[in-house]
């Protein structure tokens, strides 16, 4: 029988002339739609297409716009190729199914796929005594095409990947409780959810409902080092860290000065840099005289966010890429700490005298989408340079290249933040 690619070669070369990839199309949907092919099928055609359709069929299965399906057919079985019509679908694009077809395929792929990830759940917490209940209600469960967990579920979650990884975590976690052993944060991802960086902020959420404890006191939990240069002291019993007299900079530990000891930061404000050579410019610069300068490392951390959520309330800024990630970055980690956030050095004058990169048409294209989606969703005074950047096809522009046109106004910038 064949099967998709296993066409001879001049009947393969065949279906990908305009009108083999037209009539095979249209026939394919007529099928798909429950059509036979005892009749006629109209289907309009250029005059190359038209030709296509003459070298393999002949000039009797057509009549105008319309085909004789049953004609067809028969004269590619009495041809060289010796095949059905079918079985010519089959060998350019895979199975034939009808619509009804395919939604019960579709319904047994999805049974299928409900029933494993049941069964592997439960094979998962069964002997785990603490999840005793919610096997009883896992096992209870009645719809074998519903992806909807348990509805009185500890998790208190109706989505299936969350409580999924909630319990899988749990029971993982309830077992190194009973052995005297505390997981790492990342630890137990590897362990329960088949890698380090699958935890979500919904499934941290639904395990700690599970478990009955927070999760940054049920795990151990990694600090990040924050960046950092400008008036900022951070004590403990006696000082930790001076961020003013720390030459070409300090790092703290974001969580740790977040929430513990004492944090004193007496600056006019504090200003964020994505690129670390562009944070490390600004000590050449007066900036950090008054403002509290930050790395933040190309994305919004937990403990940048945290750190950022205990500061006084003084202006932020930031000054990153300009490019639909840079944008992007400032945009989330203002909307994680609830922080407002304004640009600088991040206009579309800047953005039209920088050095832009050479990227390929399709990483091009995946710049411009963001970048249009930017220009409606950012905030209002991200959307010109969103707009700008749209305008330009998507292309992206580094702070680096701009330290000339930048970091000598960078005082007066900040100074209108201040305004």
């Amino acid at each position: 029988m064949t099967r998709k690619g296993e066409l001879p070669p001049g009947l393969a070369r065949w279906a990908a002339t305009p009108g083999g990839e037209t009539f095979c199309t249209a026939l394919r949907r007529r099928i798909a739609n429950g059509g036979g092919l005892d009749r006629r099928m109209k289907l309009p055609l250029t005059a190359q297409e038209r030709a296509d359709l003459v070298d393999l069929f002949g000039t009797k299965s057509i009549n105008g716009p319309h085909l004789h399906l049953d004609r067809m057919n028969q004269a590619l079985l009495d041809g060289a190729y010796a095949l059905p019509l079918r079985q010519l679908l089959i060998g350019v694009d895979g199975p034939l199914l009808t619509n009804r077809g395919q939604a019960r395929y579709r319904r047994i792929v999805k049974k299928h796929g409900v029933h494993h990830a049941r069964t592997t759940l439960a094979a998962r917490i069964t002997g785990v005594p603490e999840l005793e209940k919610e096997l009883s209600l896992l096992t209870a469960l009645e719809d074998p095409a519903s992806w909807l967990p348990p509805e009185d579920s500890t998790a208190a979650t109706r989505t299936w990947a969350t409580y999924n990884a909630a319990l899988s975590a749990a029971a993982e976690w309830f077992q190194g409780q009973s052995r005297g052993w505390k997981f790492a944060e990342r630890e137990l991802a590897v362990r329960a959810l088949g890698g380090s960086k699958r935890w979500t902020k919904p499934a941290k959420n639904a395990f700690s409902r599970v478990i009955g404890q927070p999760f940054d006191q049920a795990v151990y939990t990694a600090d990040t080092g924050i960046r950092m240069l400008g008036p900022a002291s951070w004590r403990l019993e006696s000082l930790v860290a001076d961020a003013a007299a720390a030459r070409p900079f300090v790092d703290v530990p974001g969580k740790a000065a977040a929430t513990s000891g004492t944090l004193d930061v007496p600056a006019d404000g504090v200003l964020l840099i994505e690129n670390q050579e562009t944070f490390q410019a600004l000590s050449r610069t007066s900036v950090s005289e008054q403002w509290l300068c930050i790395w933040m490392e190309g994305y919004a951390s937990e403990a940048l966010v945290m750190f950022l959520t205990c500061l006084p309330d003084i202006p932020l800024a930031a000054w990153g890429d300009l490019d639909p990630p840079g944008i992007d970055i400032i945009v989330k980690l203002s909307a994680k700490s609830g922080r407002s956030i304004t640009p600088v050095g991040m206009t579309p004058e800047l953005y039209a005298a920088g050095y832009l990169l050479e990227e390929d048409e399709e990483t091009l294209a995946g710049w411009h989408k963001q970048a249009e989606a930017l220009a409606v969703t950012a905030p209002e005074a991200f959307r010109p340079l969103a707009r700008a950047i749209a305008g330009n096809n998507g292309r992206r522009c580094e702070q680096e290249g701009l330290h000339e046109l930048v970091l000598p106004h960078l005082p007066n910038h900040l100074k209108n933040v201040l305004a």
